[in-house]
This record gives structure tokens, sequence and C-alpha cells, in this order.
């Protein structure tokens, strides 16, 4: 065995152990991204597979014991590395999934907050649209249709909302209960408000379920509040 061949040994050795060594910080938490980590694998194979063919060409008596060694060392950096490539993207997919809970319920909380802001345009401006038209008899049926059609609307939604309130937000209870009372004093208030045109009862009625219906909105809004501060942010 000449001087030259076991130099080149020695050499080749460091170049496994170098390999090794790169392979196994790839396999730990000193880089977060995944592609860092690949690529220190990458580099550390190649270096281990140049270092360990040198070794066996140069001094193939030694060589065996290390290879060992070195393969098991990089068996293990791989399946760590891996391994901590699969678990990283399994959990940027359930932060994915995560995110797209959040927008579906906000996009779905928006809808019924958008339902009971309507509902609370129509109840503001109801009372006095009944007292405007009262007075003037020839309106009255025009009037009727219109305030029929306007609350069937936001009634026939109110339906709608509180599907989303049960599909979406079975454990907020309190969610769906607030969308049924809502939908609940629209249609009290509808009632009341065609009576009041045919002067069955007086408008202290009317602004007792216009009053009523304020509250149950307010109600509502703060609940759909608590759940967007609780779990959108």
């Amino acid at each position: 065995m000449g001087e030259g061949q076991v130099i080149q040994g020695i050499i080749g050795g460091i170049l496994a152990i170098v390999g090794i060594l790169l392979a196994i910080i790839s396999s730990g938490i000193w880089f977060r991204r995944v592609k860092i980590r690949i690529g220190f694998l990458g580099i550390g194979l190649a270096l281990s597979g140049v270092g360990l063919f040198i070794l066996i060409t140069s001094l193939p008596q030694y060589a065996i014991g290390f290879s060992v060694l070195a393969t098991l060392a990089l068996a293990s950096a791989a399946f760590l590395t891996i391994k901590e490539a699969n678990a990283r993207e399994e959990r940027h997919r359930q932060e994915e999934l995560a995110k797209e809970r959040r927008d579906k319920d906000e996009r779905l909380l928006n809808e019924i907050i958008e339902w009971a802001e309507d509902v609370a345009r129509l109840n503001f401006k109801i009372f006095n649209f009944i007292e405007a038209q009262i007075s003037k008899e020839s309106w009255i049926e025009s009037g009727i249709g219109e305030i029929v059609s306007q609350f069937q609307v936001v009634e026939t939604k109110g339906v709608y909302m509180n599907s989303i309130a049960i599909s979406s937000f079975k454990e907020d209870k309190k969610l769906s209960k607030a969308v049924k009372a809502v939908n609940k004093e629209i249609r009290g208030l509808a009632d009341v408000s065609v009576k009041r045109l045919d002067k069955e009862v007086t408008s202290e009625i009317v602004t007792e379920h216009v009053n009523l219906l304020r509250v149950k909105i307010t109600a509502l809004l703060k609940e759909t509040a608590k759940i967007k501060s609780r779990d959108i942010g």
C-alpha cells in the first residue's frame, strides 16, 4: 500500500464524514425551509458517495466497516429529513384548511350581518312609512303591497340565514336562536304594519314592535361579533 493510497483514503474518509455531517444537519431543526434541508441532504449524499468511492478504491480493507456505518447514518438522516418534510407539508395543509374554514365562516357571518342590517334599515323606515300612508287613503292598497313585499324578502332570506347558522355554526346555538328571534319579530312587525294601515291597531303598537325588533337585531349583531373575535380575529 503506497503513501498516495493512504492519503487518498484519508481524503475519501474526510469527504464521507463531511457528507454524513451535512446529511445529519439537514435532518435537524436548524433550517426551517424544506428546500434548504433537501439541498443539504443532496450535497451530503453526494460528498459521502464520492468519499466512500475514494475510500473503497484506496483502502478497501477499511472501507467495508466504514461504509456500513456511513450507510446507516445517511439512511437515518434521509429518513428524518423526509419525515420532517412530510410533517411540514401536513402542517401547511392543515393551516390552509383552517384558513379556508375561517374565510368561509367570515363570509357566512358577513351574510348574516348584511341581512341584519337590511332588516334594521327596513325597521328604521317602517314606522314613518306607515304614518305617512295612513293619512292618504288612496295610498293604502299600494302601501300594504310594498310593505308586505319588503317584509317577505327579508323574512325569506332570514330562513336561509337560519340554515347557515345551524349548519355552519353548530356549536354556537345562540346564533341560530338570535336569527330566529329576528325573523319572528319581522313577521310580527309585518302583521301589525298591515293592521295599522287598516286602522286596526294604534301607532304605539307599531312602535313597540319596531323597538322590539331593534333589540333582537342588536342581540344578533353582538353574537356575530363575538364569534368573529373568537374564531376569526
